[in-house]
């Protein structure tokens, strides 16, 4: 299948061009810088330089494609709040213009779980339960998933919204905001810690949007998370222990709010635990923790051993009612 990514040389994008092309099909990706168009072409996809606002760069990316994956958007949370929504919604708008007078299988857009559902601290929360997008730039990136909704109905766009909550991985901002500032031991945690998070490798949440795309779920939304979530202070401590680390303390959400944004740090910080039975019931599985444990580094500077750490897991993990596999960008981080 011909396919055509927006957003192609970002931290998700990259890897899903990889899959792609890995899985047999002719990629087409949309990037922003040369150092970005050559990451593309060395997963053998052919890279587009341009901006997902320009028509002209739009309209000779779908010039052959038979299916698109929209990724081209900037993070919930983004401090640059003004800049991204322009970004979000001429992009989002443009494109699907271009898409309109195409006969398309199918269409992904890659949108976010965190700040979207309406729920009381620690809920249980699917697909079902009612959308109620509660900060500013969750209300943005929700008009975007309404925009594209309204092409389904309206004019047939087969579309398929993903809502991942925090994605990682290598070359992420958990390697940036948790990894790097854990071995510098300048991290913090944000409050307590006792609020969950939710995580998905980005191996598998590019597996996701494959799957997507090959199949036939036009119209519908899933969550893409890992079967279980955590606690922001039991992951911590695995990870400051894996680096031979001391745990680290603590900081009032106001003061994150500073660094990371103030819509990042409420979505991360207010407890909500996902569910991910509506997307298994469509062949995806996360991946166990050998997953993370490659990109965490041991203490000496190796990665760590995945048959030692997972045995790790397991012992904390029967000390705690909470899972502790972090297996497999919503793109807070």
């Amino acid at each position: 299948m011909h396919v055509f990514v927006t957003g192609a040389g970002g931290f998700i994008g990259s890897e899903i061009v990889r899959q792609l092309v890995a899985a047999g099909h002719n990629v087409v990706g949309l990037v922003l810088s040369p150092r970005k168009a050559e990451k593309v072409r060395s997963f053998g996809a052919i890279p587009i330089l341009g901006d997902v606002r320009d028509p002209t760069v739009l309209a000779r990316g779908v010039s052959a494609a038979e299916a698109v994956v929209h990724l081209a958007l900037p993070r919930a949370g983004e401090k640059r709040s003004e800049d991204a929504n322009e970004i979000n919604t001429r992009g989002t708008d443009f494109l699907l213009e271009t898409c309109r007078d195409l006969t398309l299988k199918s269409f992904v857009l890659a949108s976010g779980a965190g700040g979207i559902y309406r729920h009381g601290p620690g809920d249980w929360v699917d697909e079902s339960t009612p959308e109620d997008p509660w900060t500013p730039a969750t209300r943005d990136r929700f008009a975007i998933d309404e925009s594209i909704r309204r092409a389904h109905r309206e004019w047939g766009l087969p579309a398929t919204i993903l809502r991942p909550p925090v994605v990682y991985g290598v070359g992420s901002g958990f390697r940036d905001y948790f990894l790097d500032l854990l071995r510098r031991g300048i991290f913090r945690v944000v409050g307590d810690g006792a609020y969950y998070v939710n995580l998905v490798h980005v191996e598998d949440c590019a597996r996701a949007y494959r799957l997507a795309l090959e199949g036939s779920a036009a119209g519908d939304t899933f969550i893409v998370v890992d079967d279980e979530p955590v606690r922001m202070r039991e992951f911590i401590d695995f990870l400051a222990r894996e680096m031979g680390r001391r745990p680290p303390g603590q900081v009032p959400a106001f003061l994150a709010k500073l660094v990371a944004g103030r819509d990042a740090v409420n979505i991360l910080t207010r407890s909500v635990r996902f569910r991910n039975d509506k997307i298994k019931a469509r062949r995806w599985r996360p991946s166990a923790i050998r997953l993370m444990i490659r990109d965490v580094p041991s203490p000496s500077g190796s990665r760590g051993s995945v048959n030692c750490a997972a045995r790790r897991i397991v012992e904390l993990g029967q000390s705690s009612r909470s899972s502790l596999s972090f297996s497999a960008s919503s793109r807070v981080l």
